[in-house]
């Protein structure tokens, strides 16, 4: 039931009819604007997880030493050199990977005008911007609740 009325809220959203003039910011601009941003989200969060996991299977040595030498706080040895060349060689590529695909999806679910025109409005009225936050704060509260439905 509970998934059934989750599917039904994300399904009412993206076939929302826009109720403002066409130069407004609709919620259905909002809510597809959002789910790209979520996916920024996940994407940076996943980059994230696998650089630590990467640095966690180093030697000790190196791992502890991984945010100095990453900032180049401190002079690395060739063994640091290649450790930190490997790690950003692996975010670089990632990075390429998910920006090809973000602007896909950009295009796909809200058009690149309409990404423009809204994260914009997002950064510059609060008017706008606290119904952008009431957006997303409902996307959590459905993403929590089907979680704790899941039993995960």
């Amino acid at each position: 039931m509970k998934k059934l009325f989750l599917a039904s809220f994300f399904l009412c959203a993206l076939l929302a009819k826009p109720v403002f003039a066409q130069d407004e910011i609709t919620n259905d601009e909002l809510y597809k604007y959002a789910v790209v941003q979520e996916t920024l989200d996940l994407f940076q969060s996943e980059l994230s997880g696998q650089v630590t996991t990467y640095v966690e299977s180093q030697d000790s040595a190196i791992k502890n030493r991984y945010n100095a030498l990453a900032g180049g706080e401190t002079p690395a040895n060739d063994a640091e050199k290649t450790f930190i060349d490997a790690v950003n060689s692996m975010k670089s590529k990632r990075t390429s990977e998910f920006t090809e695909a973000y602007k896909t999806m950009i295009k796909r679910v809200l058009g690149a005008k309409s990404y423009s025109k809204v994260k914009k409005a997002v950064a510059n009225d609060s008017e706008i911007k606290q119904r952008y936050s009431s957006i997303v704060q409902a996307m959590h509260a459905a993403k929590e609740e089907a979680s704790v439905s899941a039993g995960q």
